[in-house]
């Protein structure tokens, strides 16, 4: 061969290789785990977390001359295992924000977690359980949102979307000694 046929040869090797280097089957593995490790573990786990728990039906009673309201719905696990929420947090940024549930007819704040079974859903309803937020600075009216998060046992937190409000006549809601919050002849 000749010394030019060499060297288009070599050239035309050299440019293959490189060709081939950059097509998608030849990458390596750090190169594909790059989007991936943007993606802190907690927004994967958030993410997936939230499709697991759904709230449905989910409303927020307006509160247009009181300082308090709740949100109501059904949380609906979708997994295999027992869901369990310690707290929440909305972007209306009440003072206080509680979990209350319904004992010897007296509402009151729960002393332990709000489960919802695996593959079960479990109802927020007035008069029963549900999400209380006292001492509100602003008020919230028909047709208006807000979001809603939940913290769950070990500290994950799960966004769970916009609740619409809506107006809805207070229940037969007892608040028992829950004096100091705002409570005092106040139905929700």
């Amino acid at each position: 061969m000749s010394k030019i046929s060499n060297i288009a040869l070599v050239g035309l090797t050299v440019a293959g290789l490189a060709l081939a280097g950059c097509s998608p089957q030849n990458q390596n593995d750090s190169t594909e785990s790059k989007p991936d490790a943007t993606t802190s573990a907690a927004e994967k786990s958030s993410s997936a977390a939230a499709e697991d728990l759904t709230f449905e039906d989910a409303v927020v009673r307006a509160n247009e001359d009181k300082d308090m309201t709740a949100i109501f719905g059904t949380l609906v696990n979708h997994t295999d295992k027992d869901i369990a929420i310690t707290g929440f947090s909305t972007s209306l940024n009440a003072k206080v924000n509680q979990i209350h549930e319904t004992v010897d007819g007296k509402m009151q704040e729960m002393s332990s977690p709000l489960v919802v079974k695996a593959g079960e859903s479990h109802e927020l309803a007035p008069g029963g359980d549900h999400f209380m937020l006292m001492e509100m600075e602003n008020h919230i009216a028909p047709g208006e949102s807000l979001d809603l998060k939940v913290e769950l046992e070990g500290g994950e937190e799960l966004d769970l979307g916009e609740i619409q409000t809506r107006s809805m006549p207070a229940g037969d809601e007892d608040y028992g000694d829950m004096a100091g919050h705002g409570m005092e002849g106040h139905d929700h």
